[in-house]
């Protein structure tokens, strides 16, 4: 139920923050939880965009970022290549077209507990995919208000609006100008290389002379934009890759003001490399392990665990027809991933990495794994138990 939701509105506009999390934190814990929009999420759209545009407010960056959240749930689940409306709508109007059928099969059920589940399951799956689709339009009706807040004093709001706008495609014909202004006048390096990655998400092939002319900036954090956003509209030429490689390798330091992804640059720069044909070279794998190899402590918990995912997926995808028999038989570039997570510590070796390798019927276990890749289990205790690679992670 939802009778929460109007005191974490207050909350939020009052600016009161007990306990552990924010009132937006608890707010996005109730209406899109894990990305899934609530009905109860459309009603809050109008007094966000009141607060987001109330200058007597703080931390109005986090009202802007839910309406992001409120419009496509996840920005991970449509990285890199942007968000399709189109999508939704379609699928929404299947289900309602499947109703018929759905009457057919709840009249069918064996007894009158099963008739009341399949109903309230074929009910909830409608009520979820109007929310998707309510939500979104919602969101989309309030950007010409929202779009001033790229002029706004805060780095970190007028980046959370350039990332809000990267989500419109239909919106694009009055974003892009915007965006390319905001870009071109951006002092913030973070924020600036969100609207470079905004346009990028759009998909319009007209801003590529525009994202190109920052790939060989200066700045860091606009070279590594330009070549992730050029890589979503097709471009992967060797100088994107190079741009691409560097970042895998050394990313960026976070700052605040990036906000895709959590601010994860080199994340998001694997995520791009992995949509070009480079991606499993040594050189590319090269760079992501050193990159891996920097990624300690709990803050950077996330940029690892998207690294090692895409790494992984590509690497080692799906289950094989012939599980390889030994560590001979695997590729280079799977025996230099295998070795540098058989060196790592035990609680250290993140959860995609030991998916993929059971899938690839690779051992798992410590000792086991670095005996498998040759590496030495001197010292090692083989009983040792494995802890739960998200056990630091939990308890932070």
């Amino acid at each position: 139920m939802a009778d929460d939701v109007p005191g974490h509105l207050r909350a939020m506009q009052a600016g009161d923050w007990e306990g552990q999390y924010p009132p937006s934190v608890l707010l996005a814990n109730k209406i899109v939880h894990q990305g899934t929009r609530s009905q109860a999420a459309v009603h809050t759209v109008p007094f966000l965009v009141r607060m987001a545009l109330d200058p007597r407010l703080v931390n109005r960056h986090r009202f802007v970022g839910l309406l992001a959240a409120i419009a496509i749930g996840l920005d991970n689940n449509y990285l890199p290549n942007g968000y399709d409306p189109r999508e939704d709508r379609d699928y929404l109007a299947r289900m309602r077209g499947e109703a018929d059928d759905w009457a057919q099969w709840i009249a069918e059920a064996a007894d009158d507990v099963q008739r009341k589940q399949r109903k309230e399951s074929c009910e909830q799956v409608l009520i979820d995919a109007e929310a998707v689709v309510r939500s979104y339009d919602a969101v989309r009706e309030a950007l010409p208000a929202l779009a001033v807040l790229l002029a706004s004093d805060s780095p970190e709001l007028r980046a959370e609006t350039a990332n809000l706008l990267a989500w419109f495609p239909e919106f694009a014909s009055i974003s892009v100008p915007l965006l390319k202004a905001f870009v071109a006048d951006e002092v913030s390096p973070g924020a600036a290389a969100t609207g470079v990655v905004a346009l990028g998400l759009l998909g319009e092939p007209a801003t590529v002379p525009f994202i190109e002319s920052y790939l060989d900036s200066p700045i860091v954090e606009l070279r590594w934009a330009s070549a992730f956003a050029l890589t979503r509209l097709g471009i992967a030429c060797p100088a994107v890759v190079d741009v691409l490689i560097q970042v895998v390798a050394r990313p960026p330091e976070k700052t605040g003001t990036m906000s895709f992804l959590s601010g994860s640059y080199g994340s998001l720069a694997m995520m791009a490399l992995a949509e070009t044909s480079e991606a499993t070279t040594l050189r590319a794998v090269d760079a992501v392990l050193a990159g891996l190899a920097d990624c300690t402590g709990v803050e950077r918990f996330y940029d690892k665990y998207y690294t090692v995912q895409m790494l992984f997926t590509l690497l080692f995808p799906g289950e094989p027809a012939e599980p390889p028999q030994s560590f001979g038989d695997l590729s280079d570039v799977q025996q230099r991933v295998v070795r540098f997570v058989a060196d790592q510590g035990a609680d250290a070796r993140p959860y995609p990495a030991m998916n993929a390798l059971s899938r690839w019927k690779v051992p798992t276990g410590h000792c086991a794994l670095r005996a498998y890749a040759g590496l030495s289990t001197e010292g090692k205790d083989p009983n040792a138990p494995l802890r739960d690679p998200w056990e630091q992670f939990r308890n932070h």
